[in-house]
Parts: C-alpha cells; structure tokens; sequence
C-alpha cells in the first residue's frame, strides 16, 4: 500500500492515523467543463422593440444524457449529451418566455458500471434585433461533464470529526470564499 499524507504537514511531520475506515463516497472518473453556446432567432414580443433584457432561469434548465456510443479507445466512450436552456426575453416592456435545446458530444472514460451526468453551473444571455419581428439570442453556458459511481473507499483517518461550538459574534460569510483552497496547477 503506498504512503499517505493528510495534506500538508508542519515541519515536525503528520502522525499517523488512528484508524483504517471504510467509507461510502462518489467518486469521479472523468470530468471537464465546456463553454457550450445557442444562437437562435425567436419573434419580437412586440413588432419593432428593440431587447431591453434576457435573462436565463438555470433552476428550469436541464442537461441530460441522449446517447453513449463507444470510441475507438476501451473504457471511453463519446456521450452525447442534451442541453436546454430557459431564459426570458424582455423586449417593448413585454417579458417572453423561451427555450433554447442543442447537443453537445464529449469523450469521457466511462467504464462499466459507471454513471455520466451533468450539470449547468452558469450562463448567461444577450439579445438583439435582426428585423422588426425577429429577434437573434445568443445563450452561453457553463456546463459541467462527468462521469462517476458510488464507491467504497478504504482510507486512513483520525477517527470522527468533532465541530466546533457556533461563534455567537458577527455575521460572518457562509461558506466562506474561497471554499476550498486552491489546487496545484491553479
């Protein structure tokens, strides 16, 4: 079994663990994050408006995955995925719901017994006119792809975490940013 360290230690060295656990966690195979960009022409919600607003609601839009075909390589397969974005044009003061859906295929180690998903983590939209009853919107989308399964993992630890008791002061942000210190590489 090879060496583990929990993370940086002082100058004086880590101890060593205080037990061996088993745990139930999702483990990751594959990820990466893709810019994934719409353009579509939708009517003017009122004739001769020039756009004022486009918004995307993220909590209706979706990314599901259509199709897993295999690649020229084992264990890695090229998986389609479905994209639909829902945002709200605002245009002569008159809001119009709208749904923009596209595909998009990425590669991705995927063994069996794994599981591909994923998810939109921003977006944003812009909006202008191409003729008195159209309009031309462009969706750009931030979208996470991975692949992962729930797994057991054998680990070395130090046993329960224990909190801290709750500071009673001033507010302070909740989670703090940054949430996780940066990575190698960064």
């Amino acid at each position: 079994m090879a060496s583990v360290s929990p993370g940086p230690c002082p100058s004086t060295g880590c101890p060593p663990p205080t037990q061996i656990d088993c745990i139930v966690v999702d483990k990751v195979y594959a990820s990466c994050i893709q810019t994934v960009s719409i353009t579509q022409t939708v009517p003017a919600p009122v004739a001769g408006c020039t756009p004022s607003g486009c918004s995307i609601d993220l909590s209706s839009s979706t990314c599901t995955v259509g199709a897993v075909t295999p690649s020229s390589v084992d264990n890695y397969n090229n998986i389609t995925f479905v994209i639909s974005a829902a945002y709200s044009v605002t245009c002569g003061g008159v809001t119009t719901p709208e749904t923009a859906v596209t595909t998009t295929t990425v590669t991705l180690y995927n063994p069996s017994g794994t599981t591909p998903s994923c998810s939109i983590l921003s977006g944003s939209c812009t909006c202008v006119a191409i003729s008195a009853t159209e309009l031309s919107c462009t969706i750009t989308l931030c979208v996470l792809f991975q692949v992962s399964a729930t797994v057991q993992l054998l680990v070395p630890t130090y046993g329960f975490c224990s909190p801290e008791p709750c500071q009673v002061g001033p507010v302070l942000a909740c989670p703090p940013s940054p949430l996780f210190p940066p990575q190698a590489g960064s």
